[in-house]
């Protein structure tokens, strides 16, 4: 089984399995003014066709309204309860609003394709305990007519959390797909997110054999980001094998 990656920009991207099934994730544009962020444009070919959408949260960063109209209505959507009012447009029939832990199975063209809800957690400044998230990671679970498998855990927006590991470890990971937002979180204010000790720990603990690493924020942070950690770029695709 051979999956394709490609990255559109803020925290979207699509993954295509055999040339087959095409999988996307948080579809979003908006963009403030004045901002350096860049995407692919939606009318680009790359969001055509695609059969399933997990969205990990709805926030101006994942999802928007004009993510939802490039959403085809023959596509099956995965999200949090939060982000039905930008999918009122969509058949209810195809939208599954799916809860930390639980376990939604689809067959799509020949694969069967199992995703489970991942929780995530945020973190607070000096002291404060993680607390959870107000988004979804998923694991996907991807199966062709041979029985040959790939399983592929998104993060989306967490910080790393044992509670987390306990929901993955016994699976092995051929590919995870994250986001970092930071180089070294300040540990003494602020919330802390994704940075390199976290993401790190996550590999070390889950040992990937394949890991992605996306950034979501405008070009001058992601220069800088850059010279210490390698990132995909905005319309780079990459095979996994």
């Amino acid at each position: 089984m051979e999956l394709k990656f490609k990255f559109l920009g803020k925290s979207c991207w699509i993954l295509d399995i055999d040339n087959k099934v095409k999988i996307g994730s948080n579809p979003s544009f908006n963009v403030k003014k004045g901002s350096d962020t860049k995407f692919i444009e939606p009318h680009d070919e790359a969001f055509k066709n695609v059969k399933l959408w997990l969205i990990t949260e709805c926030t101006p960063n994942s999802f928007d309204e004009e993510g939802a109209k490039i959403i085809e209505l023959d596509s099956k959507i995965i999200a949090r309860k939060e982000c039905g009012k930008l999918l009122r447009d969509k058949k209810n029939s195809n939208i599954y609003f799916l809860d930390w832990f639980k376990k939604i199975e689809f067959e799509i063209k020949g694969y069967k394709i199992i995703v489970e809800g991942v929780p995530t957690y945020k973190g607070g400044g000096f002291l404060s305990s993680p607390i959870l998230g107000k988004a979804n990671g998923y694991l996907l679970t991807v199966i062709d007519n041979e029985n040959k498998r790939k399983r592929i855990y998104v993060t989306g927006e967490t910080i790393y959390q044992e509670n987390i590991i306990k929901t993955l470890i016994y699976y092995p990971i051929d590919l995870m797909i994250t986001n970092i937002e930071n180089i070294k979180n300040n540990y003494f204010s602020g919330e802390k997110t994704m940075d390199l000790v976290m993401l790190n720990s996550f590999i070390r603990t889950l040992n990937p054999k394949e890991v992605i690493t996306i950034f979501s924020k405008g070009e001058k942070a992601r220069k800088e980001i850059q010279k210490y950690i390698e990132l995909i770029e905005i319309g780079e695709e990459k095979n996994i094998y």
